[in-house]
């Protein structure tokens, strides 16, 4: 299944925030040390389908740093920081437009999972061509 960025229930929305978080904090964490470890979107994620718009805010304040560090590295760096300001303002923009509570907690259903794993597809397919 591939990406379907005009789909805009809240739970698919939500679903590639998430995804988004992930794999920018995945690619900050890689090319700054060895450490393998989790990403906030990682640990975070049983509560975030539980709370969404809580957890996303300190989703969204912890990677803070590291978005930082993608905006002072190398060309590819600031390119990852670039596509995670466009795709977050795009997503945010959506839920703005359509009328969907963005701050509700309300629990996440299972298309929460399938815009998760739709959009962090599309962004490691994109990370793996050439810019």
């Amino acid at each position: 299944m591939e990406l379907e960025k005009e789909r805009a229930s809240r739970d698919y929305l939500w679903g590639r925030l998430l995804a988004l978080a992930e794999v920018t904090e995945r690619y900050s964490l890689d090319k700054q040390s060895a450490e393998k470890r989790s990403t906030n979107a990682e640990r975070l994620f049983v509560r975030f389908v539980e709370q969404p718009c809580t957890t996303w805010l300190n989703i969204e304040l912890a990677l803070r740093p590291y978005l930082d560090r993608l905006a002072a590295g190398d060309e590819k760096a600031q390119g990852i920081r670039k596509r995670y300001d466009r795709i977050s303002d795009e997503l945010m923009s959506v839920f703005k437009t359509t009328g969907l509570d963005f701050n509700s907690n309300a629990r996440l259903g299972g298309e929460f999972l399938l815009g998760y794993h739709c959009q962090r597809r599309a962004l490691y397919a994109k990370s793996e061509t050439p810019q």
